[in-house]
């Protein structure tokens, strides 16, 4: 069977670095990512894609640009946890996120992706000639940090936040973006523990208690898979939603556990 070749790279400013690295690998696909919101730099860096969508096209590898929304905290997690398996949903089992053009904020939202999805990441070791990059020795396999995955009852938990679906695969429908795919742009959120209490009873046919919620909640709550923030009905009760880490690591159990 041959195999298929993803790259994912994030974009700064220089073309003939990221060349350097990109093709000291095997590739037959490549995505480009760059931040959403204009920022300074943000326009340089759209011109630095544009060249290289048109350098691997000429080459007859698939190149795309993707946008993603770096200005918002942790979100770049979920985004690019659901790229590298929608990527291997549809064969690409070797994929690899190249940080080697990425901003210091960009790498850290990237390598944390890559530890949860256990997922190579390299950075070029590049050959200088005073402060510009004139070759590449290699790329640098950087280690990743193991996460613990999702227990079966966590991830039952989780489904909570989510609006109906006839299979997992619904996740990662090849022509649909993470903001495009309205199971994951459009999910729900918990006005008090007796709300989520009443979702889970229905879910599972079978009672359950307030104790049992919150036992949830704290674990889930430990690994910044939850967002709560006080009812603005009450200041009580807590508004509880999955959070974007909450979410990668959800779409992490889905792919090992159903799919792959």
């Amino acid at each position: 069977m041959n195999e298929k070749y993803c790259q994912i790279v994030l974009v700064g400013h220089t073309f003939d670095k990221l060349i350097f690295s990109i093709d000291k690998e095997i590739v037959h696909k490549a995505f480009f990512i760059t931040e959403r919101q204009p920022l300074p730099g943000t326009s340089e860096a759209k011109k630095v894609v544009q060249k290289l969508i048109r350098y691997y096209e000429n080459r007859k590898i698939s190149a795309q640009n993707m946008e993603f929304d770096f200005h918002i905290q942790t979100k770049p997690i979920a985004e690019l946890t659901h790229l590298i398996y929608q990527q291997k949903f549809q064969g690409f089992n070797n994929t690899v996120i190249n940080i080697s053009g990425g901003l210091r904020y960009m790498d850290i939202w990237f390598y944390i992706a890559c530890s949860i999805t256990n997922t190579k990441i390299i950075h070029g070791d590049f050959i200088y000639e005073g402060n510009k990059e004139v070759g590449i020795y290699s790329n640098m396999v950087l280690l990743t940090i193991p996460f613990q995955p999702l227990t079966d009852k966590q991830f039952e938990f989780l489904e909570l936040f989510f609006n109906n679906y006839n299979n997992y695969n619904n996740f990662f429908a090849p022509e649909l973006s993470f903001n495009d795919n309205q199971l994951l742009f459009n999910r729900k959120k918990y006005n008090s523990l007796e709300e989520i209490r009443k979702a889970l009873e229905k879910k599972r046919n079978e009672p359950t208690s307030r104790g049992s919620i919150n036992g949830f909640i704290q674990k889930l709550n430990k690994i910044s898979a939850l967002n709560m923030y006080p009812n603005p009905k009450d200041k009580k009760e807590k508004e509880i939603e999955i959070s974007y880490l909450g979410i990668a690591y959800f779409l992490h159990k889905i792919y090992t556990k159903f799919i792959k």
